[in-house]
């Protein structure tokens, strides 16, 4: 019943839940000034400052925390009570005040851990769903007896399955994240490998029926330092992406390059995106695709900045979309962990 609630409350306008929580504020306030000072009516105005907080965010919260110390103040002094002191009642407010804000952003911050928590583990199940679905090409390829090639075809298997155990240990590293900060392990990294190794996990997705993935043929080998889990996961996307854009017989190209004290990676194809979806492409679930698909732009945004880069993409009627994702070749080592 109470997530019915929550979820119908979650749909309504931040104006309303203000509107709302200004009205129970005032209402408090006479409550108060009915039954006097002797009673304590704190805890009935953090009411109003959770509600706000938890639906409509933490100005709203923090702006009814001073509208509750405000009313609470008034109505003090419209109660008629004498205090030994003029200035008792103006400590009192700043007091309570203290005590609304503090709740007010505190709130606030666990909504947004408990948001970006979820929205992981949502990443996480979109990636290992990836992978999944290679490993599942790659068995349709052995139910056909007469298949060439299968040790090349059971060693991709076997990558995919590694892969697949790699996913759900940075899974619970990315769970045990707290206030925007994941630890990362750094090593060195091959850009040319590391390209060829997702190419040909994606090229037995079903996604990547009847289209190709081709490594650019000036795509540079640069050794840089990086986290080689996450970079693989946002190369994943970057390519799934292009993959799910591109039409049969079409082709995605991949590459890496140097670009000054950066290495460069770029996944191309030649579809064109949306001016509408290009304003908003990475943020949370913005998509073009069905219900519960929109995360993959998040996550390569999300994973790019902990590892101290950025991503930036162009898309046109004459040159298709070409996402690029760039990372320090030193990585640096005073600050191994990335917040958002």
């Amino acid at each position: 019943m109470t997530g019915k609630y929550d979820g119908i409350l979650s749909k309504l306008s931040p104006p309303v839940h203000i509107t709302a929580s200004v009205l129970l504020v005032f209402i408090l306030g006479g409550i108060n000034i009915l039954t006097g000072v002797e009673l304590s009516f704190s805890i009935f105005y953090l009411v109003p400052i959770y509600y706000v907080t938890w639906y409509a965010g933490r100005w709203p919260g923090i702006f009814t925390a001073v509208l509750s110390a405000g009313v609470w103040l008034a109505a003090d002094y419209l109660s008629g009570y004498e205090h030994s002191h003029h200035l008792i009642p103006i400590w009192n407010m700043i007091v309570r005040l203290f005590f609304f804000l503090t709740t007010a952003c505190l709130l606030a911050a666990l909504k947004r851990n408990i948001q970006r928590r979820r929205t992981l583990e949502r990443i996480f199940f979109h990636d290992i769903l990836n992978i999944a679905g290679s490993v599942r090409g790659f068995a349709e390829l052995l139910k056909n007896k007469d298949v060439s090639g299968s040790q090349e075809i059971y060693d991709l298997i076997y990558d995919a399955a590694d892969k697949n155990l790699e996913e759900i240990e940075n899974q619970r590293t990315l769970a045990n994240a707290e206030d925007h900060d994941l630890h990362v392990e750094i090593g060195q990294v091959s850009s040319k490998l590391l390209l060829q190794l997702v190419a040909n996990l994606y090229r037995s997705h079903p996604v990547g029926k009847d289209k190709l993935i081709v490594v650019s043929p000036e795509c540079e080998n640069i050794f840089f330092e990086s986290d080689q889990g996450l970079l693989s996961r946002v190369l994943g996307n970057m390519i799934k992406n292009a993959l799910e854009a591109t039409k049969p017989g079409g082709t995605v190209t991949v590459g890496s390059r140097a670009d000054g004290e950066q290495v460069e990676f770029r996944v191309h194809n030649a579809a064109v995106i949306s001016q509408k979806v290009q304003k908003k492409i990475f943020r949370k679930e913005v998509s073009t695709k069905a219900k519960g698909r929109g995360l993959g732009t998040y996550s390569i945004k999300i994973l790019t900045e902990y590892l101290k880069g950025q991503v930036t993409f162009t898309s046109s009627e004459e040159d298709g979309t070409t996402f690029r994702a760039s990372y320090p070749l030193r990585f640096p080592h005073n600050r191994k962990t990335g917040s958002s």
